[in-house]
């Protein structure tokens, strides 16, 4: 398949609710003529959620989709299924189920954007505002997506709503225009987008605000490595802070209630999922281990590194994040497991897959310590500023407050290790270890195949076009 297999019509963008088969069509439907489609507002709102609804699905494992999987190698991942074994090992061909699942995913939502900026030319009766918010949804959406894109699988195919009809003379763009072109959409989204949406789950110019400090310390490491990019990112998650609205939990664990998912302070941008309105639901039921009926034993898809779940500090985080005993008092060391997650695990107190949950993308702990790290590195050292981020994070972790008088290379060091435990299983970890280079010295022991090649997935085979879109090195 290649990318233009990705683009549906918009009666399957605003009505498909169901899962898709991973099996790609050789002929594909084209996108329908724009004009003909939707103008009004309530047609706009339909065609985000579809926008939105291929993002949720990957991030559910329709498709077989997992980013958290797409992730193995980070130490807080892992998992003994057969259809995740090469990616486990750090040994994924471009033949995988979850690479080609993910690439379609993301592609389904970016054309589907396309599909709404494409419109917005033939609004009807829909206020300069209100079409300016519908496009700032439109443009962080394609945004994240390309975001995920490029840092799984480097240079890919720009698609625009300009040229996406002709994907098969569309040569792979770099990494620099792919960045730039995030950029672009998140500065638009930054300034059209609301501070707050009546409806959670709709970006905000909080949540652009976040994911612009995320890109722009994403590109201080490999592989653009452009450290004038500290500054920006620095200066861009202290607007978030700055901006009054966001603020930690004060209980770790009651972030990851399902009653309280609609109402902390702390989410800045996640997928909600919705059985009686969109037919979403699971939200990491197969991740995070589930109980039967009678409420005794469980599965889960993934689990955790043994090393990973003794380095990390004791404490209320600790207990929130992981299942360490089990429904009859058994532990995870008795009974001949692994380490188990218990994050994403309530989502109602739901049984096997029935609960409709969250996956969070964006929250205020990431901020805080995306504005440590930036600052330190643009300014030289750490100031009070940084130790008063990464200290919000660590109190309410249990731990002890970092001290003043660390050098700018030890701050560092704690601030990566600080986002390890306070971001595990949430897809951040493995990314900061390719940004700061760290993938071979991480893995070496458990996977000695890890090579830098691993930074990036293979593109999946079906997709490459000679001359177009060609395999990253090494696969």
């Amino acid at each position: 398949m290649n990318v233009k297999s990705a683009i549906l019509t918009l009666t399957a963008l605003v009505l498909t609710v169901g899962c898709a088969d991973i099996e790609l069509e050789e002929n594909p439907p084209s996108l329908l003529n724009p004009n003909t489609f939707f103008t009004t507002e309530s047609e706009f709102e339909a065609a985000i959620t579809g926008a939105m609804r291929p993002l949720y699905a990957g991030y559910e494992g329709w498709d077989y989709g997992y980013p958290i999987i797409l992730c193995s190698g980070a130490e807080d991942v892992r998992s003994d299924a057969d259809i995740f074994a090469n990616l486990d090992r750090l040994n994924p061909n471009s033949q995988e189920l979850t690479i080609a699942g993910i690439w379609k995913v993301l592609y389904q939502s970016i054309s589907n954007v396309n599909a709404i900026i494409g419109n917005l030319g033939n609004a009807e009766n829909i206020s300069e505002e209100r079409l300016g918010e519908l496009e700032g949804q439109a443009k962080f959406i394609r945004a994240l997506d390309f975001f995920f894109l490029v840092r799984w699988f480097g240079e890919v195919q720009l698609t625009t709503f300009e040229n996406q009809g002709d994907v098969e003379n569309l040569p792979q763009a770099t990494v620099e225009e792919i960045y730039a072109s995030i950029i672009a959409d998140l500065k638009d989204a930054e300034a059209k987008l609301p501070d707050t949406f009546e409806q959670r789950g709709r970006p905000t110019k909080g949540a652009a605000k976040a994911l612009l400090a995320k890109v722009y310390l994403t590109m201080t490491g490999w592989p653009l490595k452009d450290a004038s990019k500290y500054a920006e990112a620095r200066d861009k998650a202290k607007e978030v802070m700055d901006m009054g609205i966001y603020s930690l939990e004060a209980n770790f664990n009651d972030l990851w209630l399902e009653a309280n998912k609609l109402t902390n302070a702390e989410f800045i941008f996640a997928f909600y999922g919705s059985i009686a309105a969109d037919g979403i639901s699971g939200s990491h039921m197969h991740i995070a281990s589930r109980h039967w009926g009678n409420g005794e034993g469980g599965w889960g898809d993934f689990y955790s590194e043994d090393r990973f779940f003794n380095a990390f500090p004791d404490g209320p985080r600790k207990d929130a994040t992981f299942t360490s005993v089990f429904a009859d008092g058994t532990s995870w060391e008795d009974a001949g497991v692994q380490p188990h997650m218990a994050k994403y695990r309530d989502a109602g107190d739901t049984v096997n897959d029935d609960g409709e949950g969250f996956n969070v993308v964006l929250r205020y702990a990431d901020v805080l310590l995306m504005y440590a790290e930036a600052a330190n590195m643009a300014e030289g050292g750490p100031s009070q500023a940084a130790l008063d981020a990464i200290n919000e994070v660590r109190q309410r972790a249990g731990l002890t407050p970092l001290s003043s008088g660390m050098s700018q290379s030890d701050f560092d060091g704690a601030v990566i290790e600080e986002r390890n435990w306070e971001l595990a299983f949430e897809a951040n970890r493995w990314f900061d270890l390719v940004r700061k280079e760290m993938v071979i010295e991480v893995n070496q022991d458990l996977h000695p195949n890890v090579s830098e090649n691993n930074r990036l997935l293979p593109k999946p085979a079906a997709q490459l076009i000679p001359g177009i879109l060609e395999q990253n090195p090494g696969y």
